[in-house]
């Protein structure tokens, strides 16, 4: 038995159809309708309402029938216009790409260390508040880690819009056998103009072991501790 969130089917629909009727009447704002912007969109305002399990098929007529959907609908629609016109200002640069992961290439047996979303934050350090426009760049042995696929940027650009967050994927490494232990140096490389750039190192231990269709790979994640950028001429406590 699986838990469904009914919400999922309501928000794709009326996001589908506001595209369509936005494209519909030549909205001159809209600068994408392809189907990575539909899916942020949706995924903008699914995170933004309630959501409604059920664990049948029968669960989504009782949602349906729930007497509070109009609200929600309207809700959706509000909430759908605000994603498609964020999703459309500032869309990632290869939000278009249709290309297969290395994941995907490695479903065969072959042993691998899979690699955790490193997940992060980019502060400013006077006054703490998220910057945008920064430039991070994820090194593993020295070099920029090559990316799982190309929807995924090294170097990578926080935006206003994600409160100067930022995430890599990394590709997987191809290893000798199955539990085979490693450690992995890594270090980021901070940069924004008016701002002392700054690098921060860290490292992940990990074992090899083999793609199955059950490991949800891009749920595995560590969060790096926040950084903090200091405009330049500006004194850094955390250099002491």
């Amino acid at each position: 038995m699986k838990i469904y969130n009914s919400m999922e089917c309501v928000v794709e629909q009326r996001v589908n159809v506001l595209y369509d009727e936005l494209i519909k009447n030549n909205a001159v704002w809209l600068s994408c309708d392809c189907e990575n912007c539909r899916l942020d969109t949706m995924a903008f305002v699914l995170n933004r309402i309630p959501p409604k399990y059920i664990v049948s098929p029968r669960g989504i007529n009782h949602a349906l029938a729930d007497g509070t959907l109009c609200q929600v609908n309207a809700d959706i629609d509000t909430l759908a216009m605000e994603g498609i016109r964020l999703v459309s200002s500032s869309k990632r640069p290869t939000h278009n790409v249709k290309q297969k992961s290395s994941v995907e290439i490695k479903k065969q047996s072959t042993p691998s260390f899979f690699f955790p979303i490193f997940t992060g934050t980019i502060l400013d350090g006077t006054t703490f508040e998220p910057l945008s426009n920064v430039s991070i760049t994820l090194n593993k042995n020295g070099s920029p880690a090559k990316m799982i696929d190309a929807s995924w940027q090294n170097p990578t650009t926080t935006f206003a819009s994600t409160k100067g967050s930022y995430s890599f994927c990394v590709e997987p490494e191809a290893a000798a056998k199955i539990d085979e232990d490693k450690l992995f140096e890594f270090s980021i490389k901070v940069e924004a103009a008016g701002y002392e750039s700054i690098s921060f190192a860290f490292s992940v231990h990990l074992k090899s072991e083999c793609f199955t269709e059950k490991k949800d790979l891009l749920f595995n994640s560590i969060k790096i501790q926040d950084l903090f950028l200091f405009p330049i001429g500006i004194y850094n406590p955390m250099e002491d």
